[in-house]
């Protein structure tokens, strides 16, 4: 039947009869079938088993295609810097120590690196890097299309050239997870950045960020660290051929370096210069002059090691570490500027002095210790102190590992074996006897830290002898004693007896320290003249006198005397502490910092008042915003006016003399020179390992020490002459210091006198007053 002449469908019977309904639906179907295959000319094919199985596995194999392409998206995309990191990219920038006058002392970083502005860089650097890098920077959008539809082209040519701008470059120096390896992946998400940068940042800020970020020759970051580090000038002072050499090192930085390959690096300048040439940023004749110059270097090397100022830096940074912790600062990335109370000029000629003097200092007390004709270094030493070379042997790696590489237990077979080898012995002989030093200069009026010098190399000895050494003060400690002297109403012209005193404890056991020696003369001394000569003997008959009990050789009746100079001593500064109340502490057997005592005598300088010493004035953000500042401690007097000033008289004899008597200091004046208003005091231990002198003017104090790196270390005291002394190795610190900066027309230095109190008057001895009237009367000059 044809679809025109189709029976009618009976709905009732429909219903109601299911053979008749089946009927129906078969031929529905069949006439279904038909209408497909004349629609569809492919389904037919459909119907075919290897065709459904052909399609579902490339259904399959689409499926995964697109699941692993955005998972590589995603994966891709992870891999990228988020939203804020494009708007706040971070860098590491050093932080610097600068002295009052804005010299960088010293630096903390991770990458040796410190910010400046566009404007602030040579429109050199930023030629060569245009011309080198990316000649089409200021026309494309992130990503050098020409350059990188070109990289197929000559790959298939046999040859790589690199397709990255400087907006891709800066993308990898600016976000690190981005990464460095040559890989496709890595190429993306570079693009990618590169073009978001595009898009956040102008053109200027993007070398900007560019010339901060990039890594130079020589462990320096950014073209500013870069410029200050090879050529010893900012960055906006570079030069054509000076901004070439930097731009062409970025290459490959440690071929291109020109201190370590000069001649690379010139041929290398010389590329830049013909790229800049061709790209008309230099004439014919400019660029022809510009190749034949040489590479002049003014090398500063990085601050990691190496300079004396270090020493000072760590000192900084140990006092600034806690406060940026607390306030949420790295120190090492986070560009903070500290400045000090350091002066530039005074801090370079107390380096100079210090390397001058130990350098000399080391080959006497070589000599001093080496018999004539002797091939042994130090031979009189070992023979001296014969235990001593075995302590230092049982310190080094070649002890300690020596009984497991002998297979033994015995000490006695790895000395045996270890002194069969001369060499090594020699090693560490000269290891274990290198003298030290250290120095420091203070503002009395204000604890300002004018010099700071805690060792010749740091690199080497990370041990600061300002202020972590502590070894005894010898003598440089008896103008403590002497000022509870004056305090107990003492006066410079009280005689005492220039002759030992013997004093007994509990036990029995005998306690008489005594001087070296006796001098002539008249067998009662003065105080005057018992600190300038720093006579030990009259020095320990003032402790009954101090103590409330005249005349007793009792030992433990003087420990009254041993607390009140504990405490004096204690009120100027110095942490006593550790440092029991025993009558010996006369004789400086307390162990003090150089800081520590050096501003002890700062007291006396400043009128009785103590100021503690301050070595920061101020801390300042990267973009020059005061994050906090420090003041100096003052104190009210820790002794009067008139006793400081007493005391300061007493020490101007040390330098000066007096009637019949040099005093330890006077080399200060007969070699030195030093001519103007100066007091001061020597020391040397009894164990002549440590030599002291500070030195005392009413703008500055200085204090230097002298000693052996390592504290067993003896001077040769048999010898007369011996630098084992105050004032023949520290002394000449001080004094070459001095010369240094008053030969400087440009550095802080004055030369005004100590000054007495308001309506002050030294006490006279009235003996010595009434002989004087005696002998004017017998001359006639004034009536009786």
């Amino acid at each position: 039947m044809s679809d025109d002449k189709k029976e009618p469908i009976d709905h009732q019977r429909y219903f109601n009869d299911p053979e008749y309904r089946k009927k129906i639906l078969k031929e529905r179907k069949e006439k279904s079938n038909s209408d497909s295959v004349s629609s569809y000319p492919f389904s037919q094919l459909l119907r075919n088993q290897q065709v459904r199985t052909a399609l579902k596995w490339i259904g399959s194999a689409t499926g995964i295609v697109l699941l692993v392409v955005l998972s590589y998206v995603v994966y891709l995309f992870m891999g990228l810097p988020s939203a804020d990191e494009f708007e706040n990219p971070e860098t590491a920038i050093a932080s610097e120590v600068r002295s009052r006058d804005g010299v960088t002392l010293d630096k903390y970083f991770t990458e040796n690196r410190k910010w400046v502005r566009y404007e602030d860089i040579s429109p050199h650097v930023i030629d060569a890097l245009v011309a080198t890098e990316d000649h089409r920077f200021y026309n494309h959008w992130g990503m050098d299309m020409f350059r990188t539809l070109a990289i197929p082209w000559h790959l298939m040519n046999g040859r790589w050239q690199g397709a990255s701008t400087i907006s891709q470059q800066l993308a990898r120096n600016l976000y690190k997870k981005i990464g460095q390896e040559f890989s496709v992946t890595r190429k993306f998400r570079e693009m990618i950045t590169a073009v978001q940068l595009e898009r956040r940042y102008t053109k200027r800020e993007i070398v900007e960020m560019y010339m901060n970020t990039v890594e130079f020759p020589n462990s320096t970051f950014g073209i500013e660290a870069a410029a200050q580090t090879h050529f010893g000038k900012p960055a906006k002072e570079l030069t054509v051929p000076e901004a070439a050499v930097m731009i062409g090192s970025l290459k490959a930085i440690y071929t291109y370096n020109p201190r370590i390959n000069p001649e690379r690096s010139k041929a290398r300048r010389n590329i830049v210069l013909g790229q800049m040439h061709k790209r008309n940023f230099l004439t014919d004749n400019e660029y022809i002059a510009l190749t034949e110059q040489p590479i002049e270097l003014d090398y500063h090397p990085p601050f990691k090691t190496g300079r004396q100022s270090r020493y000072f830096g760590e000192y900084v940074r140990q006092q600034v570490q806690p406060w940026a912790e607390e306030n949420g600062y790295d120190l090492y990335k986070d560009g903070l500027v500290i400045y000090t109370t350091i002066d530039s000029k005074l801090q370079k000629h107390a380096e100079r002095a210090v390397k001058t003097k130990l350098d000399s200092l080391q080959n006497i007390f070589e000599a001093e210790w080496t018999s004539s004709g002797s091939d042994e270094y130090m031979d009189k030493l070992w023979d001296e102190y014969p235990m001593f070379l075995r302590s230092f042997i049982r310190e080094t790696d070649e002890y300690k590992n020596g009984f497991a590489k002998y297979d033994t237990k015995i000490e006695k077979v790895v000395f045996d074996s270890l002194f069969a080898k001369p060499t090594f012995i020699d090693s560490v002989k000269r290891a274990r006897t290198r003298l030290e030093a250290g120095f420091v200069a203070i503002e009395p009026a204000n604890g300002n830290v004018l010099a700071w010098v805690g060792g010749t190399d740091y690199g080497n000895v990370q041990y600061d002898h300002v202020y972590q050494s502590r070894r005894q003060a010898g003598s440089t400690f008896k103008p403590f004693v002497y000022a509870v002297a004056i305090d107990n109403g003492y006066k410079p012209y009280h005689k005492f007896s220039k002759f030992p005193v013997t004093f007994r404890d509990r036990k029995g056991d005998i306690w008489n320290p005594k001087d070296q020696t006796v001098h002539d003369g008249p067998v009662d001394v003065s105080l005057r003249e018992a600190l300038a000569r720093s006579m030990n003997n009259v020095t320990v008959r003032l402790l009954p006198e101090i103590a409330g009990a005249p005349g007793t050789n009792k030992l433990w009746e003087l420990d009254p005397a041993a607390r009140k100079i504990k405490q004096m001593a204690s009120n100027l500064g110095i942490d006593m502490s550790l440092t029991p109340a025993y009558p010996s502490i006369a004789l400086g057997t307390a162990e003090v910092s150089l800081l520590e005592l050096t501003s002890a005598y700062t007291t006396f300088a400043n009128a009785g008042v103590h100021i503690e010493p301050i070595a920061i004035t101020r801390i300042e953000d990267k973009e020059g915003n005061i994050l906090q500042e420090f003041h100096p401690e003052y104190t009210s007097e820790v002794i009067s006016p008139e006793t400081a000033y007493i005391i300061t008289d007493m020490l101007r004899g040390v330098i000066r003399g007096g009637d019949g008597y040099h005093g330890t200091g006077v080399r200060l004046r007969n070699v030195y020179g030093v001519r103007q208003d100066v007091a001061g005091k020597t020391g040397t231990t009894n164990n002549a390992a440590d030599n002291w002198f500070v030195a005392m003017m009413p703008h500055v104090v200085m204090g230097a020490w002298v000693g052996g790196k390592d504290r067993r270390v003896r001077f040769n005291q048999e010898l007369s002459y011996s630098i084992g002394q105050g004032a023949r190795s520290a002394l000449p610190i001080v004094g070459t210091f001095i010369n240094n900066v008053t030969a400087d027309e440009d550095a802080f230095w004055k030369y005004d006198a100590f000054d007495p109190p308001p309506g002050f008057v030294m006490p006279e001895d009235p003996e010595k007053t009434r002989n004087e009237l005696i002998k004017d009367k017998d001359k006639g000059r004034i009536g009786w």
